[in-house]
């Protein structure tokens, strides 16, 4: 399995990096965990396609984690070559947002060549599909509403993505025997509302059972830090092979 890291960025741009969007991409299924609004942008400057995208895994509805699915819905329509299925799942409300989302930026798009679903999830719930699963779990972002995180496995090898939260237990359970953790670092130390910093990841290194943690989502503080960092920092452009 190929991890491509398309966005690592937050909502700021900090360090002038994408928003997120992380590509796991098989022979035979692309997965994309989150698909910010410069998803379509990164797809094209490393040479992939954007129809190599199968599933889209959104862990919340913050614009910089799902307002590039329109565009990449769009591209496909009139510029792709996309007759398979678009399958996007993600917190309750996904589908109602996608869909006036796609209304309000591309009033009459018409008639998709492929088929679009878009689906609302619950923590526990299981997408399987032959070699591939998916488990969305609740994680600590929001005062109201659910954001995920989720496990994915995916020939044979399991993926943990944090989402955006502040530190919950629920990420010492998802990552026991993981191959790869990847966890969300907004500030160094600096408590920000709902978010995890470097200071919490510190405390709680021991605790991560993933064979590997890459960090994303760093506000400028984390990369002004890097050397300092107790895991590494990921970034846009970045692959890694399981």
């Amino acid at each position: 399995m190929r991890v491509i890291f398309l966005g690592t960025g937050n909502a700021f741009a900090s360090g002038g990096r994408n928003a997120m969007a992380i590509l796991l991409l098989t022979d035979g299924l692309g997965v994309l965990l989150d698909c910010g609004p410069t998803t379509l942008v990164a797809l094209k400057k490393l040479g992939l396609s954007p129809s190599d995208v199968d599933v889209i895994l959104l862990s919340h509805h913050h614009g910089d984690h799902f307002a590039g699915v329109p565009f990449l819905v769009l591209h496909e329509r009139y510029d792709g070559s996309r007759t398979k299925p678009l399958s996007v799942y993600g917190p309750e409300g996904t589908r109602e947002k996608l869909t006036q989302g796609l209304e309000w930026l591309f009033p009459g798009i018409g008639t998709l060549p492929f088929a679009l679903e878009y689906c609302d999830q619950k923590p526990g719930d299981v997408l399987r599909a032959g070699a591939f699963e998916a488990r969305p779990f609740e994680v600590d972002h929001y005062s109201r509403g659910t954001a995920f995180g989720y496990r994915v496995s995916l020939d044979g090898k399991v993926v943990v993505f944090s989402g955006d939260t502040a530190w919950t237990e629920a990420l010492v359970t998802q990552t026991a025997g993981a191959d790869l953790f990847i966890c969300e670092c907004s500030s160094f130390e600096r408590p920000l509302e709902k978010h995890m910093t470097h200071r919490d990841l510190e405390r709680h290194q021991a605790r991560i059972g993933a064979k590997r943690t890459l960090l994303v989502h760093a506000g400028d503080d984390v990369l002004e830090r890097e050397r300092d960092l107790v895991f590494e920092l990921a970034y846009d452009g970045m692959e890694v092979t399981l």
